[in-house]
């Protein structure tokens, strides 16, 4: 039986108060004493303002006796406590909002990259009379990847077991865990794991888009085998179990251990499949048994997609600037994911509501800035195997890069 101190105890009725009574989904996923979820369920809401007293309470009693959990534990309060002065009605401008969440520093990427991006895709996409648009021809290009909704789960089982099988050859998997997939409809996101504890997983993959095959292994990696769930059980085991840090059971959404998790998560793939070596697999496995049709000779113009494109990623945090800072408009947001993402109108529109989401409003930076600080460092892939276990900030990861 886990223990947990009194701090511990006060922690999670302090953030699952803030899930249960003000935000719901604030808390990604619990799997702590049940108890103290039933007892804070129990009791009415208190008002934001006195919430602030409770967090300056725990950010005097924070454990020192490990020094990254009390750095970790004092960057998650002021986290916690920008959350709450929100709350409060107070107004924080959107990017210290992103800052004092996150621990990381957004700022717009120039839009020069994403128009070298759309020149290096007009030299390596494939060419058609019908479709006349460098946006179009993305799309068609796209579109060849296309699956049905009822293709989709046999080809994510063959996605889970190569995902699974090469991440236990990268870490040890305890005994025991699993991952369920669903299909859902009307969701803000396009694939989400909801843990729940002792090792398992729900993974739900939204069918408002469509899907493709060439992303689904992608996909499963990020959410399941070595991203978020892989994170999940280790951590769990090693932190919550193991140590009794019980802000561990408790996983935020708005925190700067999102970034972390959402770092694992985007670079999960490329640590299991180095060197786009998923093309490949794809092209033999997945595509096969999708139905589709796809020499292995374009494997390399796939590549050269890939990585002429890469920059796009970048688009939705701009957006998210304008949008939020006032400079554009929800029309215009929509039109400039369009224009600079390439994106088709529907999925314009949906990645404006991802943006604009009360819960992920300033989420969006995770990824990218995640990506990055692994990235970044000396030597990703151990860092990459050091963040699946430990408490580590964005903010040490940046001053660790720049000693390095």
């Amino acid at each position: 039986m886990t223990i947990i101190d009194s701090f511990g105890k006060d922690y999670l009725r302090l953030v699952l108060e803030i899930h249960a009574h003000h935000i719901d989904g604030y808390v990604d996923a619990y799997y702590g004493p049940p108890e103290i979820k039933h007892e804070v369920e129990s009791n009415g809401p208190e008002k934001p303002a006195a919430l602030l007293s409770r967090v300056v309470d725990l950010q005097t009693r924070i454990p020192t006796a490990d020094p990254a959990r009390h750095a970790y534990l004092s960057a998650t309060l002021r986290a916690i406590e920008c959350t709450i002065r929100m709350l409060n009605d107070e107004d924080i401008d959107y990017l210290d909002e992103v800052s004092r969440l996150y621990d990381i520093q957004p700022q717009l990427v120039d839009e020069s990259r994403f128009e070298a991006a759309h020149r290096a895709l007009d030299q390596v996409l494939p060419t058609n009379p019908a479709d006349k648009s460098l946006e179009a021809r993305l799309q068609s290009w796209q579109k060849t990847f296309e699956i049905q909704t009822e293709q989709a789960l046999p080809l994510l089982e063959l996605a889970r077991s190569e995902t699974r099988t090469r991440t236990s050859n990268l870490v040890t998997l305890p005994p025991g865990e699993s991952v369920e997939v669903k299909l859902v409809k009307g969701q803000p996101w396009s694939a989400y794991n909801w843990y729940l504890g002792r090792g398992r997983s729900l993974i739900e993959f939204n069918t408002d888009m469509p899907l493709h095959a060439d992303r689904l292994l992608d996909t499963f990696a990020h959410e399941g085998y070595p991203g978020h769930h892989t994170e999940a059980i280790l951590k769990e085991q090693i932190l919550y179990e193991a140590k009794g840090y019980a802000e561990q059971s408790a996983m935020l959404l708005h925190s700067p251990a999102a970034v972390i998790a959402e770092g694992i998560a985007v670079c999960a793939l490329e640590m299991i499949f180095p060197d786009d070596s998923h093309l490949d697999w794809n092209a033999g496995v997945m595509f096969p048994a999708a139905g589709i049709s796809f020499p292995t000779e374009a494997v390399d113009q796939m590549r050269q997609i890939r990585k002429a494109a890469k920059d796009l990623r970048y688009v939705n945090g701009n957006g998210a600037i304008l949008y939020h800072t006032g400079q554009l408009n929800q029309e215009k947001t929509i039109d400039y994911f369009r224009s600079y993402g390439l994106m088709t109108a529907e999925r314009a529109a949906k990645s404006f509501g991802f943006i604009s989401y009360p819960l992920y409003r300033s989420y969006i930076f995770t990824y990218t800035a995640g990506h990055n600080l692994i990235r970044g460092t000396a030597d990703p892939a151990a860092t990459f195997r050091e963040l699946l276990t430990g408490q580590i900030l964005p903010s040490q990861l940046v001053a660790n890069n720049q000693q390095d």
